[in-house]
């Protein structure tokens, strides 16, 4: 199932949303619900909306015309086949985000080597 990067982004996006939701509500009797109105939102501040956030409900909808996504009770949730496409997307970046964590976390200069750079 060939998707775009938009729609790849997207999907990457609500995965890490509920994943980080998850995390917080561990133990706890709480799960979230985020409507498509508030991932709008949330995509328009992390840059992912360029064109207009009618492309971005047009790529929702796509997403849940393939069976990845779906939008029941005011709420947005990976399927079953959403969650293995996710966890697909994951490994497949993980390495850069971790190498940026660590790159953010550390102080790179411990790695590298200083030279004097001459005009």
């Amino acid at each position: 199932m060939g998707l775009s990067r938009q729609e790849e982004f997207i999907l990457f996006t609500l995965g890490r949303c509920y994943e980080e939701a998850d995390r917080r509500f561990a133990g706890k009797p709480l799960c979230m619900a985020l409507s498509k109105v508030a991932f709008i939102d949330l995509a328009r501040q992390a840059g992912m909306v360029q064109k207009g956030e009618r492309a971005l409900y047009k790529n929702l909808e796509n997403l849940e015309g393939k069976r990845l996504i779906s939008y029941a009770e005011k709420s947005l949730r990976l399927n079953q086949r959403g969650v293995k496409h996710y966890e697909r997307l994951v490994r497949s970046v993980g390495p850069y985000v971790e190498v940026s964590r660590v790159i953010r976390e550390q102080d790179v200069l411990r790695f590298a080597r200083m030279q004097v750079k001459l005009k």
